[in-house]
């Protein structure tokens, strides 16, 4: 099976791997703290992980730059609930999109920007099966 992995370097590991999984609800999948460094593996989709990695010599925490990330899920207004109670930094209001998605732009601890959907249209264009 392939997978995604998106690879989320940080100085504050509990406060990152805290806002993937208790804000954005994504389950953890794999946690280790090895020699050269702490992680996490959370399922962001069903092929697709976020992998949070502690700052080390070995990982350093690189600031992200020109990338985001888009993760359908189930009921975006709900997670654009957690991410207002919870603070975090929108770049999109949540809002429905020409292309059939309803969506929200935020940015992560790090600085990493994501949108999450959810399909509106009745179709997922040239995705469909």
């Amino acid at each position: 099976m392939s997978e995604l992995r998106v690879l989320v370097g940080t100085k504050d590991y509990a406060g990152t791997v805290g806002f993937y999984r208790d804000v954005l609800g994504f389950p953890v999948h794999e946690v280790w703290d090895d020699p050269d460094g702490r992680g996490t593996l959370l399922r962001a989709a069903d092929s697709a992980l976020i992998e949070v990695i502690e700052d080390s010599p070995d990982h350093p925490a690189l600031a992200p730059h020109g990338v985001t990330v888009s993760i359908e899920v189930p009921d975006v207004d709900v997670r654009h609930r957690r991410l207002a109670e919870a603070g975090a930094t929108i770049t999109e209001p949540l809002g429905d999109r020409p292309w059939g998605h309803r969506a929200v732009g935020f940015r992560d601890p790090n600085g990493l920007d994501l949108v999450l959907f959810t399909v509106t249209a009745g179709d997922h264009g040239m995705w469909a099966a």
